[in-house]
């Protein structure tokens, strides 16, 4: 009988955190309760992006408890950019995924996504991602997709960040996502860190490499559990994150075509198209007011960042209540 012997496999996860020790010491023992298949060499490295280094104590804490190699990296100044970079140099593997310090790892996470790196020779993969609300009462039905990632799909499905072909509501983000080395982190700061205060840093490498000739695919299997505080329901913090997010997206798309000067105002205009439409629905969102009416605000302000001429909106702040 013939015995075949799977491939030797190194995969680093990188956790960047600021000032979130509790969930940051939850998402590291979701890592070290994995199995690891055989031929698998794992690597967690926390890059800790507050200025007075309080992550070290969770990770010291954590050492004992973790059966594979923990890192602790410091990176300055606070710009969520400057921390995946730092990540990423403090690495070798020839993959690297990315994960929230919000999330944990759900059973067979690691399973998953190295059956998926053996079997599609994509360049990223991205996981399933679903929201565990703090408030439940306090999270509006259209919330929800705010924070999930979700797709009626076997694994192998080819996802796209943008064009003609661009996957449709199912948000890339490096949350959750594990990238090759060899052709999308080639750059010498992959991470761009105009976007690094309010966020579409990691949709800007994905349009940046998806031009360059990368494909993408979808992991199902690896799903992991991100916790939404209450505060992230509410309206007006959406509203920044929308508007943010608007911003960040016609931002990447733009720097990221041929024409970049062109696109952006392609895209004002279509976004103003997008105002006028919202403009001619007021009145029935105005009659059914309550979630509808905040629905609505949050889209408006999404088409205002995509009109918006100035540096992408700061949104990262640490919650003081996460921080405990």
């Amino acid at each position: 009988m013939t015995m075949t012997c799977e491939p030797a496999l190194e995969l680093s996860i990188v956790i960047c955190t600021f000032k979130r020790e509790r969930l940051l010491r939850r998402a590291i023992a979701s890592v070290a309760r994995q199995a690891c298949p055989a031929g698998v060499d794992l690597i967690l490295a926390v890059v800790d992006n507050s200025d007075d280094g309080e992550a070290a104590a969770a990770v010291e804490a954590m050492r004992e408890a973790c059966p594979f190699e923990l890192r602790y990296v410091a990176a300055h100044p606070p710009n969520i950019s400057v921390a995946r970079n730092a990540g990423i140099a403090a690495t070798t593997s020839p993959f690297v995924a990315f994960i929230d310090d919000d999330t944990e790892l759900a059973e067979g996470w690691v399973e998953a996504v190295v059956g998926a790196l053996r079997e599609h020779p994509y360049d990223i993969l991205f996981g399933a991602i679903e929201p565990v609300f703090e408030a439940p009462s306090r999270a509006p039905s259209w919330t929800h997709a705010v924070y999930s990632r979700r797709l009626a799909a076997a694994t192998g499905r080819e996802l796209s960040a943008m064009g003609r072909g661009k996957t449709r509501d199912v948000a890339l983000s490096t949350s959750n996502a594990v990238l090759r080395r060899a052709t999308t982190l080639t750059d010498a700061e992959p991470f761009d860190r105009a976007f690094g205060n309010g966020g579409g840093e990691d949709y800007d490498l994905f349009c940046r490499v998806q031009r360059r000739g990368c494909r993408f695919g979808w992991v199902p299997g690896a799903l992991v559990r991100e916790e939404v505080p209450a505060e992230r329901c509410d309206t007006a913090y959406l509203r920044r994150r929308m508007f943010a997010g608007g911003q960040a997206f016609a931002m990447a798309i733009a720097k990221n075509s041929r024409w970049p000067a062109a696109t952006r105002w392609w895209l004002r205009g279509k976004a103003a198209v997008q105002a006028l439409y919202l403009a001619s629905v007021l009145p029935l969102r105005l009659w059914r007011g309550g979630e509808a009416l905040d629905a609505y605000s949050c889209a408006w302000a999404g088409v205002l960042g995509k009109l918006a001429f100035g540096e992408i909106h700061p949104i990262y702040r640490a919650p003081a209540a996460a921080r405990s």
